[in-house]
């Protein structure tokens, strides 16, 4: 029985060599998870909204790459370091402190990335109209007003509730990654706004990722959250169309002992 969904992207001998002797199946849980993440890929109600934010951009442009090129999101919301890799792709200055933050983490590339995004799905994509940074105390300026003085910290009032009403709207809405550091007050206003969106919205909400799991236990939303996912990396490289280690060795189990 194989109920650690968070590990099914590991190819470990300890998670996929039992399939080989032994008839293995899914614990409840992994197939609870598996099932609704299988939802959203293949039945979900629409509109479908993803809101992809955190410093792990890495992880939101795996997802981006399938969920836009399928039609599978209707809408993408950036935020994080994943809207200010996209707003420089768009010829935006960030200023130093933001730019000189992107190309030191060595992500750079993912500015090309996202300009091919942009340029193919750029109505699907909803990206920061204001923006906050912290200079001595919390300033707010309009993306049109950038270059800011200080390294981008959190999206502004203005996408906060941009970004409120498209959960608002949506039919299922998938988190991965907070809109800015949310874990100082200064920058937190855009996470607690859009957290609490999901907390009131009537749609289907599943959220994963270690950073969007602990907002959600900080502003105390967990019992309003439909699904909180315990895969971050199994999660993610499921939600980008890849096969699971676990999941093809209890497909080989299943087709070995059952016929």
């Amino acid at each position: 029985m194989v109920e650690a969904f968070a590990a099914a992207h590991r190819a470990q001998p300890t998670l996929t060599a039992f399939g080989q002797l032994l008839p293995s199946a899914m614990g409840r849980l992994f197939e609870k998870e598996y099932g609704i993440l299988s939802d959203i890929l293949e039945n979900p109600r629409k509109p479908l909204v993803f809101v992809l934010g955190g410093a792990k951009i890495q992880d939101a442009f795996l997802m981006m790459d399938k969920v836009l090129a399928e039609g599978i999101a209707d809408k993408v919301l950036a935020g994080g370091l994943v809207s200010s890799v996209m707003l420089a792709a768009e010829g935006m200055d960030l200023g130093q402190a933001s730019m000189n933050a992107i190309f030191e983490r060595n992500l750079g590339e993912y500015i090309e990335k996202s300009k091919k995004l942009l340029r193919e799905y750029r109505e699907k994509i909803v990206l920061p109209v204001d923006l906050a940074y912290v200079e001595g105390r919390r300033r707010t300026l309009s993306a049109s007003d950038l270059p800011a003085d200080g390294m981008l910290a959190d999206i502004g009032p203005k996408t906060a509730e941009l970004f409120s009403q498209e959960i608002m709207n949506a039919e299922t809405v998938f988190v991965n990654g907070p809109m800015g550091i949310f874990e100082k007050p200064e920058s937190e206003y855009g996470t607690e706004k859009v957290w609490q969106a999901l907390a009131q919205t009537a749609a289907f909400t599943v959220l994963g990722g270690g950073d969007s799991i602990t907002a959600t236990n900080k502003y105390e939303l967990t019992a309003y959250i439909n699904y909180i996912c315990t895969g971050g990396g199994a999660m993610v490289r499921f939600l980008a169309g890849e096969e699971l280690p676990v999941v093809m060795a209890l497909k080989h189990a299943a087709r070995k002992f059952t016929g």
